[in-house]
């Protein structure tokens, strides 16, 4: 019998963090499910274009701190 994963076990998976019997299992599942193993294809997919985002604050953001800090420095 193929045991059920969760959405929660196939994150971990796409992340490396499920480790041992689990992780063992879920690649044997993976082989043997197709729908899961689309899932799990998505979930990858979904994992790189979180990936290539660009991280940081925007300029417009960045601005409006540098010059709320130059008025503070002026005011002391």
């Amino acid at each position: 019998m193929i045991k059920t994963f969760t959405q929660n076990e196939l994150v971990q998976y796409v992340y490396n963090e499920l480790n041992g019997k689990a992780k063992t299992q879920l690649e044997t599942a993976l082989l043997q499910d197709q729908h899961l193993a689309e899932q799990c294809a998505e979930l990858l997919i979904a994992k790189a274009n979180l990936e290539q985002l660009e991280k940081g604050p925007r300029e417009k953001t960045i601005s409006a701190i540098l010059s709320y800090s130059k008025n503070l420095s002026l005011q002391h």
